[in-house]
Order: structure tokens, then C-alpha cells, then sequence
């Protein structure tokens, strides 16, 4: 048996707002953060656990990462997720150009793979 993460990341609170919409005249302009790089969680190898771990981060204004809260737990992946969320680098958030604070969700899911079983 084989196990296996994906990372299925992204910015679903800040995105909405940076939507290809264009901005109203005089309207504050916003561009969500981006990530820059990722780190893939391992399977932690004491688990049999599946399913998908959500994450919230909060970045500084200078993309760097001030929190991380658990929005959906799984006791025995949760701590790998965020060890790997941890080491993900963000480009920061812009209001009207000017560097913001922002909130992110990302979210990490694991599941197993039975190699060499039939299909």
C-alpha cells in the first residue's frame, strides 16, 4: 500500500476579491496573495487516517506567515499539514498597490493508494 498527499491550496477568502472584475473608479483596488512555493506534507507514518485537512493562514504584510488555524482537523494529519504549510512562501496581499496583512484557506488532502491490486 502506497500513501499519498495532495495539496489542493488556495486562497479562497482573499481570491473572490482580485476576480477579473474591473475595479470602479475610485474604488480600492486589492490583488489576493500568491503562492510562490509549496511544500508537500508526508503521509505521517503512524496514520491510516484519509480525508482533507483545511487550514487558515494569516499572512504580514510583507507575505510572511504570523497564524495558522485549523478550520477542519483530522488528530493524526493535521500536525503535518501545517509542518508543510509552514514552509510555503507567499507573495503579499495589495491594497491600491501598498502591501496588506491578509487571511488564506489551504488545504491538504491525504488519501491511500493500494499498489499492484487489481482494477
Amino acid at each position: 500500500m502506497q500513501r499519498l498527499t495532495g495539496t489542493l491550496a488556495l486562497l479562497v477568502l482573499c481570491a473572490t476579491l482580485s476576480l477579473a472584475q474591473r475595479p470602479e473608479e475610485g474604488a480600492p483596488r486589492f490583488e489576493a496573495a500568491e503562492v510562490v512555493s509549496t511544500v508537500e506534507p508526508g503521509y505521517p507514518p503512524n496514520s491510516i487516517a484519509t480525508g482533507t485537512v483545511i487550514l487558515q493562514v494569516t499572512l504580514d504584510k510583507w507575505g510572511e506567515i504570523e497564524a495558522v488555524k485549523v478550520l477542519k482537523d483530522i488528530k493524526s494529519l493535521t500536525p503535518e499539514a501545517e509542518r508543510a504549510l509552514r514552509k510555503w512562501k507567499f507573495k503579499p496581499a495589495r491594497l491600491d498597490g501598498q502591501p496588506v496583512k491578509s487571511t488564506l484557506a489551504a488545504a491538504f488532502t491525504f488519501r491511500t493508494i493500494v499498489t499492484g491490486a487489481p482494477f
